[in-house]
């Protein structure tokens, strides 16, 4: 029974640690002074350095877009938007952070698993290097780096490196579980993996001179294991995000995380509750349609000096006139001592008029429509009738409400001074109807009727307008708005594609949302509207690797990140906390497929980097844990090919083949090498679909180019060696002839 009991407790240990065996880093900008190259801050690729709790940056714009530009779209085809989609509905498919369990037991301590064709030929996927930019563009650094990192590293008068160093160790990581206290706790853990460290010193040399260097205590744990640790492998793929990476967004975006920030370069927040209230009276948008229709901005602002006109065009169209007179007449068949018969003329004129569209900057639209009513208001004063008395005249009045095409309802100017973009309307103080009359016919008898009886007729048109007095409150719109706000607790990506995909032109999106302020201990909730004028996230595709002689480094990506410090008016000497800026751009090196070659020969077996065991640094794909072979890029890139490169190496490696001259004759050879499994002999072409050698060059089954070019240029064109075994390999080559030797 006791041990029993004692394995159950062991149990019951192992679990409850287990909540501590986590840890995130923060990032944010290197701008503190011990963050140094000498000592492993700001190295070659390093956007960011760690930070400590509360110090933290992030983003708080709920909703971002992301779009592709032609270049990534010709290099990873639709396959590659694909690839990046997957890893964008990861991040969407997070929650509200603080919905998770205290423990984050809904999400695994490794997310990484493999694709074994992929691995074997050094694939690396598209999907998940995506995920981990997108991770770190949300504010976590490296936490396997930054577990044990320095601070300081001195030499003490007369001591000599490096037996006399001294170096200050600081731990920033920290536990995404919050400790008994109610506080966040550094760690030595990164998703179960305890970390030790050792520290390196060359004392003289290129940087870094000192590093502190973490090392798993448990020689078999996992490493590298966290999204945000940039730890992804030749055929690794990542299936989502592991509990640390959640544990730093959930310290990052939670609601109890308050800050003093910015609200983003492009929005403006709407503020009323620092105005006070005055009286706000409508105007007839009848009025301000016809009249705006007719006349120009200078005129139309000289009718209404209140009104800002924004932009205005003209153009010319044809007004048919209609002009109705009414009159009164005997016609000659009519009895001696009758009324007069009423009668209407009309007449049609037409002209060119000049007509005007304008944009408004400060009208407030409170009612609108596009009809309205107005009574036909029509008064007739003659005998009476028939059988009345010939001297006896009667009045009659006759009303007809009648729907007419126009533009009716009401509108607010709002004033432009103090940053005043509109009215918040807290209650309506009167409405009130006015009636306008509009004489539009009038006939009386003429002087020159001997019969006339008194005779009168007129016809007017009465319009309605609906006037509201209402009281109100100005709201005030300042760019970029610093506030005490909490965290937005999740993050949206939307795409929002380029006009037609393939060109430069990004339409505008007007985002709309909501960041709650804290303002006298007291929740503020403040609108936000944000015109997105470009992408927040561009991927694109470039070569970004270095050359041309410089050390032989290709990078995968490069990418960049953008911080603004509002808050550190409020902390002084603290390195934050700040915001996280867009754009971004990422650019992914399309320089790929590409080879190191140790030396003028055949590809070495054996390079001084990696596993890379036959030279290739860099080739995109995307791939799973399926059956399913892996999709490489360049788009349509042939697999097969990429599968015989691992027994069939090609010399030279190119791209570059030597270059030649206008009427000199070329000569180059091509060999080939079998590092294990080729059959020669080998057969030479041009690969199907690459484009023609220079003009009278060939290239013979044996390997040889030759011939006696007759066009200058640089061209570019691919090679394809097949085996005895119907194996083949294709490799993109380039030739430059010159206009002389």
């Amino acid at each position: 029974m006791l041990r029993i009991l004692k394995r159950f407790c062991w149990v019951w240990l192992v679990f409850g640690s287990a909540q501590w065996a986590s840890a995130f880093s923060l990032g944010g900008p290197i701008n503190e002074a011990y963050q140094v190259p000498a000592i492993a801050y700001n190295l070659p690729g390093d956007i960011m350095a760690p930070k400590n709790l509360g110090e933290e940056y992030r983003r708080n714009t709920p909703v971002m877009y992301y779009t592709f530009d032609a270049n990534f779209l010709e290099f990873f085809g639709s396959n590659g938007v694909f690839a990046v989609e997957q890893a964008f509905a990861i991040m969407n498919s997070l929650s509200n952070v603080s919905a998770y369990t205290q423990g984050l037991y809904e999400f695994p301590y490794e997310a990484q698993e493999f694709n074994w064709l992929a691995q074997a030929l050094l694939l690396w996927d598209l999907k998940s290097k995506t995920l981990t930019l997108l991770v770190e563009q949300m504010g976590l650094a490296e936490p396997d780096r930054y577990t044990w990192t320095l601070h300081d590293r001195y030499l003490p008068p007369g001591g000599a490196c490096p037996q006399d160093m001294l170096y200050l160790v600081i731990k920033r990581n920290f536990d995404p579980v919050w400790s008994t206290t109610d506080q966040l706790q550094p760690s030595s853990y990164v998703n179960g993996t305890l970390y030790s460290y050792d520290i390196f010193e060359i004392c003289t040399g290129p940087d870094p001179l000192a590093e502190a260097v973490e090392f798993p205590v448990d020689p078999n744990a996992g490493i590298f294991t966290a999204v945000s640790a940039f730890g992804q492998e030749f055929g690794g793929f990542y299936t989502g995000l592991t509990r640390d990476d959640v544990g730093g967004l959930r310290y990052l975006l939670r609601t109890n995380n308050m800050n003093i920030e910015s609200a983003g370069a492009d929005t403006f927040t709407f503020v009323t509750n620092n105005a006070a209230t005055e009286l706000v009276v409508s105007s007839n948008f009848t009025f301000l349609s016809s009249a705006a229709l007719t006349n120009d901005a200078i005129a139309l602002t000289a009718l209404i000096p209140e009104l800002v006109i924004s932009s205005s065009t003209n153009y010319f169209t044809n007004i048919v006139t209609t002009n109705v007179l009414a009159y009164f007449t005997n016609f000659p068949w009519s009895p001696a001592g009758s009324p007069l018969t009423l009668v209407f003329a009309t007449n049609y004129t037409t002209n060119v008029a000049t007509h005007y569209n304008h944009t408004f900057a400060n009208v407030i639209t409170n009612t609108y429509y596009t009809t309205g009513t107005v009574t036909i208001l029509e008064t007739n004063i003659g005998p009476c009738g028939p059988w009345s008395p010939p001297d006896l005249v009667c009045t009659n009045v006759t009303l007809r409400n009648v729907r007419v095409p126009q533009i009716s309802g009401a509108y607010f100017l709002v004033p432009t001074n103090n940053d005043t973009c509109g009215f918040s309307i807290l209650y309506t103080q009167l409405v009130s109807v006015v009636a306008t009359t509009n004489l539009v016919v009038q006939s009386t008898n003429l002087p020159t009727v001997t019969n006339a009886l008194g005779q009168e007729f007129s016809q007017s048109i009465v319009e309605y307008f609906t006037n509201y007095s209402v009281v109100a409150r100005r709201v005030f719109c300042p760019t970029n708005s610093v506030a005490l706000r909490q965290g937005v607790e999740k993050i949206n990506f939307v795409r929002r594609d380029f006009d037609s995909l393939l060109n430069r032109f990004f339409e505008p999106v007007t985002n709309n949302y909501t960041l709650v302020a804290v303002t006298n201990n007291a929740l503020l909730p403040q609108r936000i509207q944000r015109v997105v004028t470009g992408p927040d996230f561009l991927l694109t595709a470039q070569d970004v690797t270095a050359g041309p002689s410089a050390p032989p480094a290709v990078g995968d990506i490069a990418r960049g990140i953008s911080f603004t410090t509002n808050g550190l008016a409020a902390y002084p000497g603290l390195a934050g906390p700040g915001t996280i800026e867009t754009p971004t751009t990422f650019i992914y090196n399309k320089v790929g497929p590409v080879y190191l070659n140790p030396s003028t020969f055949f590809l070495n077996p054996v390079v001084p980097f990696g596993e890379d065991q036959h030279g290739q640094v860099l080739v995109w794909g995307t791939f799973d844990g399926s059956t399913n072979a892996p999709i490489v890029y360049p788009n349509g890139t042939d697999i097969t090919n990429l599968e015989n490169q691992v027994f069939i190496q090609i010399m030279p490696t190119g791209p570059d083949l030597p270059d030649g001259a206008l009427g000199v004759n070329y000569t180059n050879v091509f060999s080939g090498f079998s590092v294990a499994g080729g059959q020669p002999p080998y057969t030479w072409s041009l690969a199907p679909g690459s484009p023609g050698l220079p003009p009278l060059l060939t290239l013979l089954p044996n390997g040889r180019i030759t011939g006696v070019p007759t066009m200058a240029g640089t061209f570019d064109f691919a090679v394809r060696m097949t085996d005895a075994g119907s194996r083949y390999v294709d490799r993109a080559y380039t030739i430059t002839i010159n206009v002389s030797p």
